[in-house]
């Protein structure tokens, strides 16, 4: 998975994460999938988050998925961000698989 993100403040964007173990493609087939993002990671709640729903996996096979960022998820104060990708598969719902931490920058937009 990609360590860090730029995005312009505002901007709607689709999101591309793959999911990579030593190197090799994870596959995330049937997995249930949560994307959380914070300012800093000590703060209890999430600044945007997207669940399961929001995810595009037609290449989960692959480790690969999309996410599509609103305009109003990146309409936050300019800086780093962290996420988190959380993956659950069936049959084990309180065995919660968590990606290295992702940094999102999102970059002050220019106004008129």
């Amino acid at each position: 998975m990609s360590k860090a993100v730029s995005l312009k403040q505002g901007e709607a964007k689709t999101m591309t994460l793959t999911v990579t173990d030593h190197g090799a493609a994870v596959d995330l087939t049937g997995a249930t999938l949560f994307l959380g993002v914070k300012r800093q990671k000590s703060e209890a709640q999430y600044t945007f988050a997207k669940q399961d729903a929001d995810f595009d996996k037609g290449q989960a096979a692959q480790g690969t998925v999309t996410v599509f960022l609103t305009a109003a998820d990146t309409a936050q104060t300019p800086g780093p961000y962290v996420g988190e990708l959380k993956v659950t598969y069936p049959g084990s719902p309180d065995a919660v698989e968590k990606s290295t931490d992702l940094t999102l920058i999102i970059e002050e937009a220019v106004t008129a």
